[in-house]
Order: structure tokens, then C-alpha cells, then sequence
């Protein structure tokens, strides 16, 4: 198992020194309006761009590029640091990470890459590295699967749903006894069209 886990931190730092160097950090992408309004210096009448930059997405856009530039700035000079100015990084850091991912602005991939970065970039023990990325690991897992069951609660309550599984059920038959494919098609390529058919169907 230790060996496991330490094999993930060293891909999970290669992957951050990737990014890194490539000026890049995982981020939800920014709406495509918010980008052209903070792209769009020169363009247009001053007023109108000083309207479009003074707007909250354009003021969220530059506040995500921040996090993202101090997030590689961080990664990057972390072991440069003493520990008390790396500690203390690293929690501002870790606060930015809370408030967006509880906003929805990270997804929970990007959001472990980064938290195994800070575990990475302020943990010295191996082994207690390990152990806080199994942990964080474990919360993750747990969180998905807490999701995923709220999802299939919902998706049962929805009488589309049902309709769809009862159809699935029928044309997985169906398909099953058929003793030739239409249109020279796999057995497997067929049933995926008529599933595809059916839930187009359901959810109209």
C-alpha cells in the first residue's frame, strides 16, 4: 500500500511540475464573454471598456487568474521557503481552494491535485505524506459516493427515468433475440443506437 501511494505523489509532482512549467494550473474555464471582456484592451470606446471590466464576472475572471498565478508561484518556490513563510502560504492557498471548490469553480480532480501539492509542498515525512493523501483519497471516494447515491435517489423519483429503464429493459430483450442486425451493424453498436434512441425519447 506505501509503496502505492508514494508511486501516486511522485506522478502527482510530476503532473504539478508539468503544469507548472507550462503555465497552467487546472481551473474551470471562465465564461467566454468574461475572457473577451478582459482580453479586449485597445478594442472599443474606453467607457464601454471600463463598463465591461468594472462587471462581477470580469472582476471574478481577474480574481481566478490571481489564484492561479499565486497557486504556480507557490508550487514552484515551495521548497525554497522557509517552513513558517511555506506554512503560511500554503494556508492562504488552501483557503482559496475551499472557497472554490465550494463554489463550484473546481471540480474535485482538480481540487486533489492541488490539495496533494500543498500535502507535497508541506509535509517533509514521506510517510506522513502518504498517509495524508490516502486520507485525502479516502474523502474524496466518500464524497463521490455520497453524490452519486443522492443522484440515483433523484433519477428514481423522476418518471422519465422509470419510463427510460422500462424501455431499456425491453429493447435490451428485443435486441438479444434478434437473430440479424439491421444495416450490417454489431450486436453491440445496434443496441447502443436503440438506447440512444430511447433516452432522446424520455427526456424530450
Amino acid at each position: 500500500m506505501r509503496t502505492t501511494l508514494l508511486w501516486v505523489l511522485t506522478l502527482t509532482a510530476a503532473a504539478i511540475a508539468a503544469a507548472v512549467g507550462g503555465g497552467w494550473l487546472p481551473l474551470s474555464k471562465a465564461k467566454a464573454d468574461t475572457v473577451a471582456a478582459s482580453n479586449a484592451q485597445g478594442t472599443g470606446a474606453p467607457s464601454q471598456m471600463q463598463a465591461l471590466l468594472a462587471t462581477p464576472q470580469a472582476r471574478d475572471y481577474r480574481q481566478r487568474q490571481q489564484f492561479q498565478r499565486d497557486a504556480q508561484r507557490f508550487f514552484r518556490d515551495a521548497r525554497n521557503l522557509g517552513p513558517v513563510a511555506r506554512s503560511q502560504r500554503a494556508q492562504v492557498l488552501e483557503r482559496k481552494i475551499d472557497a472554490y471548490e465550494n463554489a463550484g469553480e473546481l471540480s474535485a480532480g482538480e481540487t486533489m491535485l492541488l490539495r496533494v501539492g500543498l500535502i507535497q509542498a508541506t509535509v517533509v515525512d514521506p510517510a506522513e505524506q502518504a498517509a495524508q493523501v490516502e486520507a485525502l483519497a479516502q474523502r474524496y471516494r466518500a464524497e463521490a459516493a455520497r453524490r452519486n447515491a443522492q443522484w440515483q435517489n433523484q433519477q428514481q423519483r423522476d418518471p422519465r427515468f422509470r419510463d427510460y429503464k422500462q424501455r431499456e429493459r425491453d429493447v435490451v430483450a428485443e435486441v438479444l433475440a434478434m437473430q440479424r442486425i439491421p444495416g450490417g451493424l454489431s450486436r453491440d453498436e445496434y443496441l447502443r443506437q436503440r438506447l440512444q434512441a430511447e433516452r432522446e425519447q424520455a427526456y424530450r
